[in-house]
């Protein structure tokens, strides 16, 4: 910290970007940017590594074992990278066995500084959301009162489907019953009826026999 104090507000880089500088980044800050530096540099080369092109992928594992002393340090970021390192070795094992023989000796030398990786929460100060925030405003008394309105009303919606459902249920029933009675009273008179017809034209048979 004091190292950075002394050195960096010499150097035209370490401002807060305005066009006039009226202030320098503090120790805590240039962590910030330089955790953000970390982070573009692996994405351009898990970038580099999904391209599948010859020349970006070579290109990137030349870049990575120069700068192999400083970077990676950041655990998360090292993970991320091993991870594109192992499928770039299985990929170019048959195919390009020159990118392989590149991916082996990084993935070697950055297993060998595995003990050097650092958690980002040490790297730089990283803002933890409050969970007691988020707890007291969830256990807050309106809250409370507002959660046990939406489940009532739910269970009163979900009892008030199952009346419906259980209502037209019972009609439905009652329907079909009342048709079936209908059915069993109709048919005997019809048969009556049918009977009565024919009993009567074979009389009327019969009398026209006896006139002839």
């Amino acid at each position: 910290s004091s190292g950075i104090n002394a050195e960096c507000p010499l150097r035209p880089g370490n401002s807060d970007g305005a066009k006039k500088i009226e202030k320098y980044l503090d120790y805590e800050n240039f962590r910030h940017v330089c955790c953000k530096w970390h982070f573009k540099l692996t994405k351009a080369m898990v970038f580099c590594f999904d391209s599948k092109d010859y020349s970006q992928i070579r290109n990137g594992l030349t870049v990575l074992n120069k700068i192999l002393p400083e970077f990676p340090v950041v655990l998360n970021l090292a993970q991320a990278l091993e991870k594109r390192i192992l499928k770039v070795k299985e990929e170019e094992k048959t195919v390009r066995p020159d990118l392989y023989a590149l991916a082996m000796g990084y993935s070697a030398q950055l297993n060998s500084r595995r003990n050097t990786f650092i958690a980002e929460e040490k790297f730089h100060h990283v803002e933890k959301k409050s969970t007691e925030n988020s707890a007291s405003r969830n256990s807050s008394p309106a809250r409370k009162d507002k959660r046990a309105d939406s489940v009532k009303r739910r269970d009163e919606t979900d009892s008030e489907k199952k009346r419906r459902r259980d209502d037209d249920l019972k009609k439905e029933g009652e329907r079909k019953s009342a048709e079936k009675k209908v059915k069993q009273d109709v048919s005997p008179k019809t048969k009556a009826n049918g009977v009565r017809e024919r009993d009567s034209e074979t009389d009327e048979n019969r009398s026209k026999i006896r006139k002839k």
